[in-house]
């Protein structure tokens, strides 16, 4: 097959018989993200790579992630607090379309505290903003892929007497360029994968401009080590109670093969640098199912 997916690099292809025990497994969590999000059925960073789902197949990512900040990056809030502690769950589906084509739906459950003046800390739970999208090879050899990713943000479930508020309460717009590759690192199977992103805001917080990077390498059999740079700069005027913002994260994270259709995903994360933003740290674990 041209080419290795950053999910499928993680899982090898092979025809077997279906195994029951996964089955169960799927279906289980399937149920729990409809009860949890309240969307019917949908078939997660860098949204399955530079790399289009397979037609034909699907893959469903679960995750839960927390993170903490306790201060900002400079020193100055801004007129924001960034003191918060969140808590979110999402789940990533995507679908192969067409041989170099896939679309994929993103939504997400959060609990979101933050501090405000007066020692008084405001708690939110509730279902925010939701990513649809796709993911178009536009050249691809058998190592490497050139992939454009546009995105919508929609603030479905937005509600503005909420405090924090959930969102941003308008539409975002994304278009991601992507650049994967197989590689080999002292030896070992390796891959590479590079993305810029410009966000369009039609609401009040500037525009963005995002580059990540992801380097994947096999250190065993059944054991993948990620290791991940996010970077996001604001762009332009920005409205009211907003400003002009920098952020740097790290993640370094272990996927472990469950099976040949499943595998764990379990990191850690922090901010190691930024402007006007919280000094954010966390940890995550995922669940991968091929559908």
């Amino acid at each position: 097959m041209a080419g290795t997916a950053l999910w499928r690099t993680m899982f090898r292809r092979q025809e077997r018989s279906e195994d029951m025990w996964v089955t169960g497994v799927m279906k289980r969590l399937i149920l729990l993200s409809v009860l949890l999000l309240g969307i019917i059925l949908f078939p997660q960073q860098g949204l399955a790579g530079a790399w289009p789902q397979a037609e034909g197949t699907g893959q469903l990512i679960t995750s839960l992630a927390t993170s903490t900040s306790d201060t900002g990056f400079d020193g100055r809030n801004n007129d924001r607090s960034l003191e918060f502690n969140k808590w979110e769950f999402s789940a990533l589906a995507s679908w192969g379309v067409g041989q170099d084509s896939s679309l994929f739906v993103k939504p997400s459950l959060q609990r979101l505290s933050a501090d405000r003046s007066g020692g008084v800390t405001d708690h939110t739970v509730g279902v925010t903003d939701t990513e649809i999208g796709g993911t178009f090879a536009v050249w691809r050899d058998a190592e490497s892929v050139i992939s454009l990713q546009p995105m919508a943000r929609l603030p479905f479930f937005y509600n503005p007497d909420r405090n924090p508020a959930l969102g941003s309460g308008h539409l975002d717009l994304e278009m991601r360029a992507m650049y994967g590759t197989n590689l080999s690192v002292a030896g070992l199977p390796a891959f590479f994968d590079g993305q810029v992103a410009w966000r369009e805001r039609t609401g009040p917080p500037a525009n963005e401009v995002s580059l990540d990077l992801t380097l994947g390498v096999r250190a065993d059999t059944d054991l993948q080590v990620l290791l991940q740079s996010f970077n996001t700069v604001s762009t332009g005027d920005s409205g009211p109670g907003y400003g002009e913002f920098r952020r740097h994260k790290l993640q370094v994270s272990a996927v472990y093969e469950l099976t040949e259709d499943v595998s764990l995903q379990i990191g850690v994360n922090q901010a190691i640098a930024g402007h006007n933003d919280g000094n954010e740290r966390g940890v995550m674990a995922a669940l991968w199912m091929r559908v």
